[in-house]
C-alpha cells in the first residue's frame, strides 16, 4: 500500500524513445507537468544513428517512413526543414526488385513467375483477416515453388523472424504504401524533433509500486513520484522483467507482452568510393545463389543509395541476423562473396567503411521490434489496455495496424496521452 500524499509530476513517461516523445509532445500543449525517465544517454530509442566516423546520416535502426502517405514524420521532417526523398516505391512489392542469381538477372519468364506468385500470396493475405482462426504466415507459402527461398527471405526480413513463427492475421493487418526515407536520416530527425522536452538520462526504472492514481517509481537515479504512468518501453524489456511491478501486472498484460516477442532485424551498412555506383543502380536488389534460377539454394537482399554517400545496406533477419551478432566475420565473408560475384571482384577494393547493427544485443531493447505469435493476433489490444487508469502503455507493439514501425510507435504515444489526459482531471 502507498501512503505517499504528494507528487513530483502528475505523469512520469518510461522510455524517450518515438512514443515516448510523441506522449510528451501532447501533454506539453496542455501544460500537464511530466517528465520522461530514459535508461540511455539519448533520445529517440530504436532510431539510432551511426558514429560520426561513419556518418551520422546512416541509421543504424529505424529508417523508413512506410505509409509515406499518412505517415506524420512527413510533416514533421518539412516543419524541421528536414528533406525528404519520397520515390522509394512500396517496400511490400516486387515489381521494382532488381532479381540477380549468380550476377546475372533473372530472365522475364522467371521474374513473371515470382510477380505472379507475389499476387497469389497478396489475395491470400487480404481474405486472411477474415477468416475465423489464425495460422502461421508460412501456411500461405507456396513451399514447393523454386522461389520458396526467395518469399521466406524477403518474409523473415520484414518481420526480423521466420515466416513460421507469425501469425497470419497481425501479418496481414499491416498497412500498406509508400515507403519514403529522411535523406539526413531517420534518427537525426527524431534528435532533433525530440529535443527541449524534460528528459532525465541514465536513469533506468527498476521498481513500480502503485494503486489506483498513486505510483512510486525507484530507478538507478532516485525515486520519482507520480499520478499516472506511461510505459513505453519494448516488449523485450518488459519480458526481461528488468522492471518490477508491485503488484504485479495483471495475468492478461504478462502474457500478451510473452506473445509478441522481439524480432531481430538487424543491418550491415557498406560505405563505398565516390563513383562505384551510377543512380541507375539506386534501389532493392534480391541475389539468389544456387545451379539455376529454378534452384535457389541462397537469398541476399539489399539496397543500394548514392546520396550522400554511395552506399548499400544489406538486411538479415531473423536467424540470420542472430547469426550475424554471434559471427560477424562468418557473414561478412558471406557478403563478400555476394558482392564479388555480383559486381566484380575489385568492387571489394572500393570499400571505405563498414557497421554492422545487433539489435537483439542491444540493451536498451533486446530486440528490433514485435511480432504476433500464431493465434494471438488479439493480444496488442490487450498490450495496449491501461490498468485502474493508472498505468499507460504505448510503443509499437501496441498498434494493430501499424506494428514495427516509426508512425505506430507515434500514433501509440499520442493514443496514450489523449487516454489519460481526462483521467488526470478526475
Amino acid at each position: 500500500m502507498l501512503t505517499h500524499n504528494n507528487f513530483n509530476h502528475e505523469v512520469i513517461i518510461v522510455g524517450a524513445g518515438i512514443a515516448g516523445i510523441a506522449a510528451s509532445k501532447i501533454l506539453t500543449k496542455k501544460d500537464i507537468p511530466h517528465i520522461i525517465l530514459e535508461a540511455s544517454n539519448r533520445v529517440g530509442g530504436r532510431a539510432k544513428k551511426a558514429p560520426d566516423h561513419f556518418g551520422s546520416w546512416f541509421d543504424i535502426g529505424c529508417s523508413y517512413l512506410h505509409e509515406g502517405e499518412i505517415n506524420p514524420f512527413v510533416g514533421i521532417s518539412q516543419s524541421l526543414n528536414t528533406p525528404v526523398k519520397t520515390n522509394m516505391g512500396d517496400q511490400f512489392s516486387l515489381e521494382k526488385t532488381k532479381f540477380l542469381i549468380n550476377g546475372l538477372c533473372l530472365s522475364k519468364e522467371a521474374r513473371k513467375s515470382i510477380l505472379e506468385e507475389e499476387q497469389i500470396f497478396k489475395d491470400k493475405l487480404s481474405k486472411a483477416k477474415h477468416y475465423p482462426s489464425d495460422k502461421a504466415l508460412s501456411s500461405y507459402l507456396n513451399m514447393t515453388s523454386s522461389y520458396f527461398p526467395i518469399f521466406s527471405n524477403l518474409l523473415t526480413g520484414l518481420n526480423g523472424v521466420e515466416p513460421n513463427l507469425v501469425s497470419l492475421k497481425d501479418f496481414a493487418s499491416v498497412k500498406e504504401g509508400q515507403d519514403f526515407i529522411i535523406e539526413s536520416g531517420m534518427a537525426n530527425l527524431i534528435e532533433k524533433w525530440g529535443s527541449n522536452l524534460t528528459v532525465k538520462f541514465n536513469t533506468a526504472v527498476k521498481k513500480v509500486s502503485w494503486t489506483e492514481n498513486r505510483v512510486h517509481i525507484e530507478t538507478t537515479n532516485g525515486g520519482f513520484n507520480s499520478k499516472k504512468l506511461l510505459i513505453t518501453v519494448s516488449n523485450g524489456i518488459l519480458s526481461s522483467n528488468q522492471i518490477n511491478f508491485l503488484p504485479e501486472l495483471p495475468d492478461y498484460k504478462v502474457a500478451a507482452i510473452r506473445n509478441l516477442p522481439m524480432a531481430t532485424l538487424n543491418k550491415v551498412g557498406l560505405c563505398f568510393r565516390d563513383g562505384t555506383f551510377q543512380k541507375n543502380h539506386e534501389g532493392w536488389y534480391v541475389v539468389c545463389g544456387g545451379p539455376s534460377e529454378t534452384s535457389i539454394s541462397s537469398v541476399m537482399s539489399f539496397e543500394i543509395r548514392t546520396k550522400p554517400k554511395n552506399h548499400m545496406i544489406i538486411f538479415f533477419g531473423g536467424k540470420e541476423a542472430t547469426e550475424l551478432e554471434l559471427s560477424p566475420k562468418k557473414v561478412l565473408k558471406r557478403i563478400r562473396l555476394m558482392l564479388s560475384n555480383t559486381f566484380g571482384h575489385e568492387v571489394l577494393e572500393r570499400i571505405t567503411k563498414s557497421i554492422t547493427s545487433s539489435w537483439g544485443l542491444d540493451e536498451y531493447s533486446l530486440g528490433s521490434y514485435s511480432y504476433g505469435l500464431p493465434g494471438k493476433n488479439k493480444d496488442r489490444d490487450l498490450l495496449r489496455k491501461s490498468i485502474n487508469d493508472t498505468l499507460f502503455f504505448a510503443g509499437e507493439a501496441t498498434e494493430k495496424y501499424h506494428y514495427g514501425t516509426c508512425h505506430g510507435a507515434y500514433f501509440s504515444g499520442v493514443r496514450a496521452a489523449k487516454e489519460m489526459i481526462p483521467k488526470l482531471k478526475l
